[in-house]
């Protein structure tokens, strides 16, 4: 057994560890893709809240597109949006519009899980909360911002956007998977100090921590 846990600890080390769902702000755009050929995405743009999602005139809608990213491990995914308007105050202006809108989309772009939130009050600086359910067999996505209703006169900025995952084999809680939830794992098998998982070693969830749980957590890290 000691054997086999330092040979998991070696092949573990020299992977990486599982994918964190992309975030975005003016300093973390890299792989994003804003559908609008005029405004590209930098820094000094995202600050000057020039990244607006809304329905053109000639029926186009203006979306913001994350990378792809691995979400095999995953259950759910809690998201914090940003969402910025200089328009608010104006007399063109429509409440109703302003319906942002967040999906998940499957490696062929089709929607998978989708939550729309409409805005009882607005101001110029809104923070909207989303949560999206991941399916239990899909290994990539990407997440996409769209405000459908909104037009020129109620259109928004997304400004930044923060996310976090509930992941299957996240046994430490440290908001990835790697080599620690690895060797969690392992110290319960072994015995070495308290069990503390509260039931997360149990990564499969077959009534006990074995082995198949190790190899269940470095699947999701090689993957």
């Amino acid at each position: 057994m000691k054997k086999y846990l330092l040979f998991v600890v070696f092949v573990v080390a020299m992977s990486s560890a599982w994918a964190q769902v992309p975030q975005f702000s003016s300093a973390n755009f890299a792989g994003w893709i804003y559908n609008n050929p005029v405004i590209y995405l930098n820094e000094d743009n995202i600050l000057a809240n020039r990244v607006v999602l809304y329905r053109t005139s000639a029926g186009q809608d203006l979306t913001l597109t994350s990378p792809e990213f691995n979400c095999s491990a995953g259950r759910s995914i809690d998201m914090n949006v940003t969402w910025i308007t200089t328009q608010w105050k104006d007399e063109q202006f429509d409440k109703s519009k302003v319906a942002l809108t967040a999906a998940l989309l499957d490696a062929s772009g089709a929607v998978v899980d989708s939550v729309t939130y409409e805005f009882d009050s607005i101001s110029r600086t809104n923070h909207v909360f989303f949560s999206l359910e991941i399916p239990a067999t899909m290994q990539h996505a990407r997440l996409r911002l769209a405000s459908w209703k909104a037009d020129v006169n109620s259109s928004g900025a997304v400004r930044q956007m923060t996310a976090s995952t509930t992941l299957i084999g996240d046994v430490n809680l440290d908001g990835e998977i790697s080599v620690a939830d690895v060797n969690a794992v392992l110290f319960v098998i072994l015995g070495i100090g308290p069990d503390t998982t509260n039931g997360r070693a149990d990564v499969n969830h077959d009534g006990e921590v074995g082995l198949a749980d190790v190899n269940r957590i470095i699947g999701f890290i090689l993957n």
